[in-house]
């Protein structure tokens, strides 16, 4: 089915406001990055992310705006900023790091271009090469996701807006690698960081060259810009930053995630072994993680506890990441209701020891599921949704378990609300509509159902209304 870009508004019209930046990256984000093959829906990547992101946003003028990182699944060393505060980063630039800097100073860079709203800037000194431009990128990226030819998509634009807009776009660089040196140094990450990034970055746009159009490649790096960094660095007062077990944690796990065939699984294992037995890794505990993890995808349960266990053991560094692993290798090699119930008390306990990490929750919801509590399920998820109301995926797990228990409209209820949440109004209505022809719940639940099929109704209505305005 073909998809329509997201209306980009009248070009001769103003500046985006921020509320229009906003709307179209969620449009963007719900139509295309999410649907994409290689967006990397992983709780613990992308917990890891955004608490790496939000260090450097703590420290930056963009304190104000909601960003959102997340992670694509791609084997070149890029990253790039959405309307509205969205940023994505490359798992290849997460592996290729050498450090926490390395990465920190690619997220600062983005963070400086969402600050500094260059593409709404971009809109208004030029607006109409502009979006004749970011309409032919769009259509690359549908193009590209559909197996079509995104050259010839991205040649309609190229020819009107390239030679226009190349100026402005490497003052727009400039601009975001000053504003991310400072937020880098600003955090504590070594600015030293920032430097090397960008010189294998100039050398992996060298290397991929052949493999991207022009624009897509969305960081052209050049002498000037690395001299410029350089040169700031000099001027800085350089101050070395200890990695956090996470950042080696995350990148052992991508390590086996980027490649989940068998054999791929198999390299990942033997790699992991291998530094295990000959003291190689960087860093030890990384390393029988990664173990732990190649072994439980490989259904190799006993092994991954025994690995897990030695991730946990040899370090008394606090870690989620670290203690769901535990907890997810205990839970799979269970052979009886005792050692089931051991593993999901366990899981219990690392949940009520980080309450806000967002990947226990999940897995601890997901083994509740599995182990048939899904009553337990659904009090824990509703404890999850008073503090944060804003995830498709609670809503779910909970229609997961309202189904289980023949909940129906329940169940349909906690539906509507996670499509609403990514983004498509109509079928949340669809579902509301479905719950209160249900009317299996008590008239409380039924009284909230009518209230949010009116609300949604009015909502649909005025976006078809904008919609055929706008045309």
């Amino acid at each position: 089915m073909a998809q329509e870009l997201p209306n980009l508004g009248d070009a001769g019209g103003d500046e985006l406001s921020p509320l229009e930046e906003r709307h179209w990256g969620e449009e963007i984000m719900a139509n295309y990055m999410r649907q994409s093959p290689e967006y990397l829906d992983d709780p613990e990547t992308i917990d890891y992310i955004n608490n790496l992101g939000y260090q450097l946003v703590a420290v930056s003028a963009a304190r104000s705006i909601n960003f959102e990182f997340f992670v694509m699944r791609d084997p070149t060393f890029n990253a790039f900023a959405l309307p509205g505060g969205f940023i994505a980063v490359h798992t290849a630039t997460i592996l290729m790091a050498q450090n926490e800097s390395e990465l920190a100073s690619v997220l600062g860079h983005e963070i400086g271009h969402v600050q500094q709203r260059h593409i709404a800037r971009s809109l208004q000194r030029q607006r109409e090469s502009t979006m004749i431009m970011l309409g032919s990128i769009l259509a690359a990226l549908v193009a590209a996701r559909s197996g079509q030819g995104s050259e010839a998509a991205l040649a309609v634009g190229q020819a009107a807006a390239l030679s226009r807009q190349l100026s402005f776009s490497r003052d727009n660089e400039r601009e975001a690698d000053r504003i991310g040196f400072q937020i880098l140094t600003d955090a504590g990450f070594d600015p030293q960081g920032m430097a090397d990034m960008f010189s294998r970055m100039q050398q992996g746009t060298r290397a991929y060259a052949s493999m991207a159009p022009a624009y897509l490649r969305t960081h052209p790096m050049d002498e000037e810009r690395i001299a410029d960094i350089q040169a700031r660095v000099r001027n800085a007062h350089t101050h070395q930053h200890a990695d956090s077990l996470d950042f080696q944690i995350i990148r052992a796990r991508l390590h086996v995630l980027q490649d989940e065939s068998t054999q791929g699984l198999r390299d990942a294992l033997a790699s992991f072994r291998d530094q295990v037995s000959h003291r190689s890794a960087i860093s030890p505990t990384a390393a029988y993680y990664g173990e732990a993890l190649a072994s439980i995808k490989l259904k190799q349960y006993g092994a991954a506890v025994q690995a897990a266990q030695a991730a946990r053991n040899s370090t008394t560094v606090p870690s989620a990441i670290l203690d769901n692993i535990v907890d997810l290798a205990r839970f799979e090699a269970a052979k009886s209701d005792a050692e089931k119930d051991a593993a999901l008390k366990s899981a219990a306990e690392t949940a009520s020891h980080y309450p806000l990490a967002r990947c226990v929750a999940m897995q601890y919801t997901d083994m509740l599921q599995r182990a048939g509590r899904h009553t337990q399920a659904i009090g824990y998820l509703r404890d999850q949704l008073s503090l944060s109301r804003n995830d498709p995926d609670f809503y779910n797990f909970l229609s997961i378990s309202y189904a289980a228990l023949d909940k129906r409209t329940l169940q349909h209820q906690a539906t509507a609300e996670m499509y609403l949440l990514l983004g498509s109004p109509p079928a949340a209505v669809e579902q509301l509509r479905i719950a209160r022809k249900v009317a299996d719940a008590d008239f409380y639940t039924m009284t909230e159902v009518d209230a949010r099929l009116r609300q949604l109704t009015d909502l649909v209505r005025e976006q078809k209304e904008e919609q055929q305005a706008g045309r």
